[in-house]
């Protein structure tokens, strides 16, 4: 974050000079990317800003990153240690009332549906040119 402000509140034709290779606009993305990761990792993701496990770089192995953000996504990816959750033998599985519960609600969905189908009149509405007005009326089942 002290950086990103020192970075951004420096004098804009000291910089141009300073990174005569890069261009303006990397300049000005540069600066909004430190606030907008700043904002993001602690403002939205609730991660302290002295938390040692987050690490910014430009390079993971071979890949080159041009963004921090790109850079924690791919090394968080890289030492997470999470196994892949198997949610379809978990619905399944005989311990789980998920797909008890999943039957049971479209059931009652279903039932709704066909009773509100069942109680409204089927109408049928023609307009009479003779008379020149519409005329409603039911229609069987």
């Amino acid at each position: 974050m002290s950086v990103g402000q020192e970075f951004c509140g420096e004098d804009w034709l000291r910089l141009k000079k300073k990174y005569v290779s890069h261009d303006e606009d990397d300049l000005l993305r540069y600066c909004f990317s430190s606030a907008y990761i700043v904002a993001l990792l602690h403002d939205s993701l609730g991660i302290a800003l002295d938390d040692e496990r987050v690490k910014v770089a430009n390079q993971v192995g071979s890949i080159p990153l041009d963004w921090a953000l790109g850079a924690f996504i791919l090394q968080t990816a890289a030492d997470a240690d999470i196994p892949n959750h198997n949610w379809i033998g978990t619905i399944f599985s005989d311990e789980s009332h998920t797909l008890l519960s999943i039957i049971g609600i479209f059931i009652i969905l279903l039932t709704a549906w066909s009773i509100s189908r069942w109680r409204k009149p089927q109408l049928k509405t023609i307009y009479d040119l003779e008379k020149g007005r519409y005329i409603i009326t039911r229609v069987g089942r």
